[in-house]
């Protein structure tokens, strides 16, 4: 009998290797478990079953037989003998498909690209005049394009021989613009004019999102996405940085976003528009500064510890060949400006495309997600906090939680009768809860009287309704509310929210308020004064604002002051590429952010506290 993993859809047999962890034997079969301490041992979420075989727990061998399978850590556990058996729960596994939001709304824009195309006759050589090719591509350069002496790298004043040769000395010159100065990109025989596209993206914790762009017209004529491999390994920003013990990790990580994430974006997009890879002369990448740092390779161990300083804040442009994007090889990749270590060229991108930085009256922005960015701007200060909000919104830790993925039910609400409505993505029958489902479910419980303030169920209207059901979680008993029966699920049993799980909610909007109100409170102001509240995020997209504000996550304002705005920090990249003066309006905008650090904040807990309750307690 070899060695056998067995999840829910499937059993795999494989190979044993002695020296490898259970959590990397499921990882190179394509199976990716949980992890948010870097295999440390720590956070307790790769838990397995052990069914059967010889087995090597932390420093202790265990025998287990069918009939006394026991619990481990995946990440501290290898098998000893050649035969074993091992279960890995739902629960332990990171799932690897959903939604992933690629939209967003832009106020407007002027389509002005920081790349084009030159189409240049460049005259031969004479004896009286023995000036150089270079020097003949300056002069015309000069003459039709009024530009002077752009830097020409290495590699590009190579392919000139060859480009003059062909055509009748009829060259394309594709030039970029950086920090106030051209350099030529690229050569080409001919007339390449028509043909120039830049790839934004977004590179996000969890997914890496991408938006084929003609620069001709500026319009998007591909989109593409993927998770972030790096999640094989971690899930979260701080789970990767305690995963790194060395360089090495850091290469190691890098590789997963650039080799297995970014680089098949961009081939798939090429594929599916039917362009070669060398017609993409520019790329736009705005993510978190810990993603960004790992996009380089540039360890960013010095974020996840006080003062969180970052090794770089504003990258600036690179070179693809530097980076190891494969679009033209000097094609330039221009990477958004962070503020600090978890304020990131996101949160610049979001400023940017709601046009905060440009509001007079106090606005908020709100960037929800596992962590939760926030910022505040009044006649043109802008402050800026980050919060631990959790996975929560995202699904994780939650009894029956799930991203938003298909057979996940987005959508709760009760009718006159009390009668439970669900709209399930994509399936007739529930497979568990993504984030705007549960807050539904919390915000029409409370209007009903089903839940408390606290978040307790009325236990007698339960009942009546038909839905109680009651748990056991580690020899504890938990009350839990029937969000979609036997007959309505894809999991054997029925989906259920747990108070457990609303507690968890709570705890993170609880996050969010409390970062909020500190704003605030800095400024002499209420909610009663803000006059826009921004919504950034694709979570933020798909959340239902009234039932937000009924739980207390976001301020209870007119529904009229509430933008939302989508994916921000793809429109931030898309931004960057067809207006020229994009990066140095986000470089000014991150520049100009005042950080504060919750954890400095004494009044931070009293702030959290307050907010553990529907609404809020005040």
């Amino acid at each position: 009998m070899p060695v056998i993993l067995i999840t829910q859809s499937q059993e795999i047999e494989l190979e044993n290797h002695h020296d490898k962890t259970i959590i990397d034997l499921a990882r190179n079969q394509g199976l990716f478990l949980k992890s948010s301490c870097g295999g440390k041992g720590k956070c307790g979420r790769c838990l397995i079953d052990l069914i059967e075989g010889r087995f090597l727990v932390g420093d202790k061998e265990v025998i287990v037989k069918k009939t006394m399978s026991r619990k481990a850590l995946s990440c501290m556990t290898k098998v000893q003998g050649e035969n074993a058996i091992i279960k890995i729960p739902k629960d332990t596994m990171i799932e690897t498909s959903g939604q992933i939001i690629d939209n967003f709304i832009l106020k407007h824009y002027e389509h002005n690209p920081s790349t084009k195309k030159v189409l240049l006759h460049i005259p031969h050589a004479t004896l009286e005049n023995q000036k150089s090719d270079r020097e003949g591509v300056e002069e015309e350069l000069l003459k039709q394009a009024h530009i002077t002496k752009p830097k020409i790298p290495l590699p590009v004043l190579r392919k000139l021989p060859d480009a003059l040769l062909k055509n009748d000395r009829a060259i394309t010159l594709t030039l970029g613009r950086s920090q106030g100065f051209f350099s030529v990109i690229d050569v080409e025989p001919g007339d390449t004019t028509h043909s120039q596209y830049g790839l934004a993206m977004d590179i996000g914790t969890t997914t890496v999102v991408g938006i084929l762009i003609d620069l001709n017209k500026g319009n998007i004529v591909g989109k593409a996405s993927l998770y972030n491999r790096q999640i094989t390994l971690a899930e979260d920003v701080i789970s990767r940085i305690s995963y790194i013990r060395s360089q090495k990790e850091v290469d190691l990580l890098k590789s997963l976003m650039i080799d297995d994430s970014v680089n098949p974006i961009i081939r798939h997009l090429c594929g599916e528009v039917g362009i070669k890879r060398n017609e993409i002369v520019r790329m736009a990448l705005s993510g978190n500064t810990i993603m960004i740092h790992l996009l380089l390779g540039i360890d960013p161990r010095s974020i996840g510890k006080a003062p969180f300083q970052p090794v770089l804040r504003t990258p600036g442009s690179l070179r693809a060949r530097e980076v190891g994007l494969e679009i033209v090889p000097d094609g330039i990749v221009d990477l958004m400006p962070s503020t600090s270590g978890y304020i990131g060229g996101d949160i610049a991108s979001d400023i940017y495309v709601s046009g905060l930085h440009e509001e007079e009256e106090l606005s908020i922005l709100i960037d929800i997600g596992t962590n939760g960015e926030i910022v505040m701007c009044e006649s043109g200060r802008m402050v800026a906090c980050s919060t631990a909000a959790g996975p929560a919104f995202e699904g994780y830790g939650l009894y029956h939680g799930c991203r938003a993925t298909m057979g996940a039910i987005e959508k709760i609400n009760f009718d006159n009768k009390n009668n439970i409505n669900l709209e399930i993505i994509g399936h007739d029958e529930a497979s568990g809860i993504c984030g705007t489902g549960i807050i539904d479910f919390i915000a029409e419980g409370f209007r009903i009287g089903l839940l408390d303030r606290r978040g307790k169920f009325n236990d007698e209207l339960l009942k009546s309704l038909g839905l109680d059901h009651e748990i056991q979680i580690d020899g504890n008993s938990l009350k839990a509310c029937i969000i979609a029966r036997n007959e309505n699920s894809t999991i054997n049993g029925p989906i259920l929210i747990t108070e457990a799980d609303i507690a968890k909610i709570f705890q993170s909007k609880a996050a969010i308020y409390a970062g909020m109100n500190i704003l605030l409170k800095r400024q002499n102001k209420t909610w009663q004064d803000i006059k826009k509240l921004v919504l950034a995020g694709g979570f933020a997209k798909h959340i239902n604002p009234i039932n937000a504000v009924s739980i207390g996550l976001i301020p209870p304002i007119p529904i009229e002051r509430i933008e939302v705005i989508g994916n921000g920090s793809l429109g931030g990249a898309y931004l960057a590429l067809i207006e020229s003066n994009a990066i140095d309006a986000m470089t000014a905008i991150s520049l100009k952010i005042e950080v504060i650090e919750l954890n400095m904040v004494e009044e931070f807990q009293d702030y959290y506290i307050d907010a553990l309750f529907l609404p809020i307690r005040d």
